[in-house]
This record gives structure tokens, sequence and C-alpha cells, in this order.
């Protein structure tokens, strides 16, 4: 008698009081997919993109991103190291605006 892979397969439980069991992995992994599969626009789409970015990146990618975002007063926001660890990050406003110190 061959066995089938769902038996085969060892479920991960916690402690609980509860007798029906829930498999808490294979949820966050529905999650995960469905988060994977949503299709976002506008602003939405792109923090999620810089979310991305931040979190794949290297430790000099991070860090290229925090402090050009930061000097720029968050006009800027660069992933190369090297051009920013040098000097500081100018602050370059939109087209159309013009940067003002607040005192």
């Amino acid at each position: 008698m061959e066995s089938s892979p769902i038996q085969n397969e060892i479920v991960k439980t916690y402690p609980s009081s509860k007798t029906q069991k829930k498999d808490w992995d294979k949820l966050a992994a529905e999650l995960k997919k469905e988060e994977a599969e949503e299709k976002l626009e506008g602003e939405a789409a792109l923090n999620q993109l810089f979310q991305k970015i931040y979190s794949e990146g290297s430790d000099e990618t991070r860090k290229a991103m925090n402090k050009s975002f930061m000097e720029s007063g968050g006009t800027v926001l660069s992933t190369s190291w090297n051009e920013v660890a040098q000097k500081k990050v100018e602050v370059k406003p939109p087209d159309g605006m013009e940067f003002k110190k607040w005192e």
C-alpha cells in the first residue's frame, strides 16, 4: 500500500487547548502568495517597490537609501553607496518647486 504525500508530510503544530489543529505555516505561505499577486496602483505600488528594494538590498544599499533620504530632506533616494558615501547629498526639489529651510 502506497502512502500519499500528505500523510508523509510533517505538519507543525503549536500548543493549543482546541481540539482542531491549524497549520499556521501553510496560512502564512498563502498570505505571502496573495500579497505577491496583489496589483497595487499609484503611490501604494511605488511604496511597495521601495520597500522591496530596501528589504532585499545589501547593507550598503540600505545605508545609501537612509543617508540620501535624510540628508536631502526626502527629495533624493539613492541606492549607490559609492555616490553618497563621500559627500553630503544635496537637496533636489521637483521641477517647478523650490526648497526653503525652516528657521
